[in-house]
């Protein structure tokens, strides 16, 4: 038997860098803002497929289970507590987000 390394859970983590204030955000005289780095769109949304292919596979894993397909119990337990753990950080995420919108709807100007 041979264990093999699995691979980060977490993959929203991975591309961030940091930022400073100089090469955030490029203003013109205008003052109209240019994106300086990668779009937060598609970091979110790549993020988001990637939470849902583990959801697909999980699924793939036990229903190949059930039809008996796959004879290694254990392969298809990391595959759906790969996604259960992807699935509670995107939930936790979304919750951090609204409270901090919610705080910021409250405050008094």
């Amino acid at each position: 038997m041979s264990i093999t390394a699995i691979a980060p859970i977490i993959p929203l983590l991975s591309p961030l860098t940091p930022i400073s204030a100089e090469n955030s955000l490029n203003i013109s005289l205008d003052g109209s803002a240019q994106k300086a780095g990668p779009d937060f769109s598609k970091f979110l949304t790549d993020a988001l497929g990637q939470v849902d292919a583990l959801q697909k596979n999980a699924d793939a894993a036990s229903l190949q289970l059930a039809t008996g397909q796959v004879d290694d119990l254990s392969s298809v337990m990391v595959a759906l507590e790969k996604a259960s753990l992807s699935l509670s950080l995107t939930v936790a995420t979304r919750d951090k987000v609204l409270d901090a919108y919610n705080q910021i709807m409250r405050m008094q100007i």
